[in-house]
């Protein structure tokens, strides 16, 4: 936790993991400037966290660039902000909410394969998850964007290969001597350049891997563990660890997310060998880079916002979905793009890449993290809005055909982009 003060009486304070990811600035300076009303500033920091500035006229709270440090607030007079939602209800006497145990009940929703609440829902009355790009004034509790504050500029491969260069850098050099790093090795393409460049940057970490994955991705794990010579083993998913603690744990990760995942077990899983300075570094954030959800690579997708977002969270679910299923999730994504200020200047921004970054990265990330910290710390790789920026400003080419980490993970690692 940072405490500071500047001569206004502002008071800026962050918990959790943040470091300065770009730009020659320490981080007290960059935290001034956001207690001054600078919010670019926060375009340069990087970890999971909350920072809260105070002054004369009340709180204002903000997150990390993917709100990986989850915030929630409740609604109505005297707000609260808080972690986690089980917390704040439990603390305020809130109830769960009807209607989303009914939705969550539904064959529709229990059809998802992954399954997470659409919008900023949470299980709770009253309670809501502070949407990624947005700020929390608790003195009016109200929600405002900051993010983006600009047309996205153009950019090239090369530009955004630098700014992942100096990113990583600096979370390399946070990571050291602080934790031990722990990743998750598949054959998929953000998680082997994550480690592509970790390991050229020097970062010993030890490697793990699920055993559901296809079986031809499964094939080439050997040969991916082989090529990088660390520690590396396997979490048999059906298998429940051998654990005293075993149930605490499971409850302990329940109530971190919010009772929205049932009974976790990764988290046990994970604990198995786990030591107290570890740190998951979960390969997310790439998906934002890659643009997913990008509605100018799917001309068919409604234009829009409630369709659009109703679309983009049911899926094909959507096309046999009754009349509770779809009227829920309209009038919740309708509310997301409400508090989420999506009627605010997004300055050209596709809003398909924004639903991906705000609602599923924002959201449901956010509280797999929140799991997996009941046993060890959990950062999102990729964590960055400097890098987002540049990604999507690439040419088309460069961002949707091979992708851009395609080119970054071959810089770093031509052999491991082969395998």
């Amino acid at each position: 936790m940072k405490r500071l003060a500047d001569a206004e009486g502002r008071v800026a304070l962050a918990i959790g993991d943040i470091f300065v990811a770009h730009g020659g600035k320490s981080l007290d300076e960059l935290l001034f400037d956001v207690a001054g009303g600078d919010l670019r500033a926060l375009d340069q920091l990087s970890g999971r966290f909350v920072l809260l500035v105070v002054d004369d006229a009340g709180a204002v709270v903000y997150h990390d660039p993917l709100g990986s440090q989850s915030v929630f607030y409740s609604q109505g007079d005297d707000p609260i902000v808080a972690s986690h939602a089980t917390l704040l209800a439990e603390s305020q006497g809130f109830k769960l909410s009807r209607d989303v145990t009914r939705y969550m009940l539904t064959s529709e929703y229990r059809a998802r394969r992954t399954r997470f609440l659409p919008g900023d829902l949470t299980r709770y009355e009253r309670i809501k998850h502070l949407v990624p790009n947005n700020r929390f004034h608790m003195h009016e509790g109200r929600t405002s964007r900051y993010w983006p504050w600009r047309p996205c500029p153009k950019s090239t491969a090369e530009e955004l290969r630098e700014l992942w260069g100096n990113y990583f850098a600096a979370l390399v050099r946070y990571l050291d001597g602080r934790y031990h790093p722990v990743i998750g090795l598949t054959g998929g393409q953000d998680s082997r350049t994550v480690i592509a460049t970790t390991e050229a940057l020097g970062m010993a970490a030890r490697y793990v891997t699920w055993d559901r994955m296809p079986e031809p991705e499964a094939a080439r794990i050997p040969v991916l563990a082989d090529h990088l010579g660390r520690e590396h083993s396997w979490i048999k998913m059906s298998e429940r660890p051998d654990l005293e603690e075993l149930d605490e744990i499971r409850q302990a990760a329940a109530r971190a997310a919010g009772h929205t995942r049932g009974l976790p077990m990764l988290p046990a899983q994970m604990r198995v060998g786990a030591g107290s300075r570890d740190v998951f570094l979960k390969g997310l954030g790439g998906e934002v880079m890659r643009g997913p959800f990008n509605t100018r690579e799917k001309p068919y997708l409604p234009e829009d916002a409630v369709e659009l977002g109703f679309a983009l969270y049911a899926g094909s679910i959507r096309l046999n979905a009754g009349e509770f299923y779809s009227n829920f999730t309209r009038r919740a994504v309708r509310g997301f793009l409400e508090r989420a200020n999506y009627g605010a200047g997004l300055f050209g921004c596709d809003v398909g890449d924004l639903i991906y970054w705000e609602q599923r990265m924002g959201t449901w990330t956010a509280v797999q993290h929140a799991e997996m910290s009941v046993v060890m710390q959990s950062l999102s790789a990729m964590n960055d809005r400097a890098l987002f920026e540049a990604a999507w400003g690439l040419p088309r080419s460069d961002r949707f055909d091979d992708g851009p980490l395609v080119d970054i993970m071959k810089f770093y690692d031509p052999k491991l982009a082969e395998i």
